[in-house]
């Protein structure tokens, strides 16, 4: 599958595709007739498929150490310095092979690298393929919270390979479907028949019947980006479950969770939250969280509220002070929901007594 994202820095080409590291040279042969491609991937992912895409490409390789740890600036500038010991040029190419970290880290050294380069995003877990290789935010994090720094630089191609997946451990596997049915949320009318034909194969780790998932999936965020390249309006959609997330990973020194469990918690969250003001029924908002179900069992919330609620006031998608709700609704979302902190912790402290296998529907009865 195939498609392109049209962007204020040119097309996106995103690819969905069994065995596409095999054809990594075809298939980035026009982008690699005006330079050199340069590799970057960690040193979990190298062994597995970053050295050899390097190998394919004839290309400089660097692997940076593993985990959402590395989202610091001393990771761009090790790229920086990659790039440069290898004399890049503003006309070459950054190949970006890994998660959700390498593709943020490479593509914001990308976008400040002689005031910005081409680069491929090659994502091999599913939190890279539906969500951080699409869209050109890239970024670190800082003590203070997640992705605080960052840059909009599109890349020129998304190569999914759905068979990396498999390589995957299964807690990385699961904590992934976060993203998935973040995404089912946002757009049911496009994904929710497919969850329920292909979501529980794709937990399951069943790889070749779920690239209509996967495709759709990224679809849905690509349109979303289409409408709203850098997060003026429609865009913050894609924030559904994220402002408590990123306050749960923050709050815990970003080595607790993985980035999917946290958006789980965080859609649960709001699901509760949806409950509450009525935009959703107890059975609809039930529903999702019984398909979040399929995440269990989720790594217990280990911070109070005093603890979260420090991170909370540190969002990017505040305004005027005040912080806004992304929600969930019959058939989509709502946008800029603000939402007293006192009946945001009532359901936070919900979520802390909830047992970690859950059953996660016993939030709504």
């Amino acid at each position: 599958m195939r498609w392109s994202l049209q962007t204020s820095q040119g097309a996106v080409e995103l690819v969905v595709q069994e065995g596409a590291l095999g054809d990594v040279v075809s298939l980035l042969a026009k982008e690699l007739e005006r330079g050199r491609a340069f590799v970057v991937s960690d040193e979990n992912v190298a062994p597995l498929y970053g050295e050899e895409v390097a190998r394919k490409l004839s290309a400089p390789f660097l692997a940076l150490v593993p985990g959402e740890q590395a989202k610091t600036w001393a990771s761009v500038e090790a790229v920086v310095r990659f790039l440069l010991g290898h004399g890049a040029e503003r006309g070459d190419l950054l190949v970006a092979v890994g998660g959700g970290v390498v593709t943020d880290v490479a593509g914001f050294a990308a976008s400040v690298y002689m005031r910005g380069i081409r680069w491929v995003a090659v994502p091999t877990t599913l939190v890279g393929m539906v969500d951080a290789a699409i869209g050109g935010k890239t970024g670190i994090d800082l003590p203070e919270g997640k992705n605080l720094v960052g840059t909009f630089w599109q890349p020129r191609m998304v190569i999914a390979d759905p068979l990396t997946l498999a390589s995957l451990p299964e807690r990385q596997l699961r904590a992934g479907l976060g993203e998935v049915i973040k995404a089912a949320m946002i757009a049911p009318s496009s994904l929710e028949h497919l969850w329920e034909e292909q979501g529980r194969r794709l937990a399951d780790g069943d790889f070749l019947a779920v690239s209509a998932l996967l495709a759709t999936a990224m679809k849905v965020k690509s349109e979303v980006v289409s409408l709203d390249e850098r997060e003026q309006g429609t865009r913050a959609a894609l924030n559904l479950g994220h402002t408590l997330a990123h306050a749960l990973e923050a709050a815990t020194g970003y080595g607790y969770f993985l980035h999917g469990e946290a958006v789980a918690w965080g859609l649960l969250l709001v699901l509760l939250l949806a409950q509450r003001r009525g935009l959703l029924a107890s059975v609809e908002a039930a529903r999702w969280a019984s398909r979040l179900g399929v995440m269990a069992p989720l790594p217990p919330i280990p911070v109070s509220w005093e603890q979260v609620v420090e991170y909370l006031g540190r969002d990017k998608k505040r305004a005027s002070g005040a912080l806004r709700w992304v929600l969930p609704r019959l058939g989509g979302v709502v946008l800029g929901v603000e939402v007293p902190l006192a009946e945001v912790q009532a359901c936070f402290d919900k979520l802390r007594e909830l047992p970690e296998n859950g059953p996660f529907t016993s939030l709504f009865f």
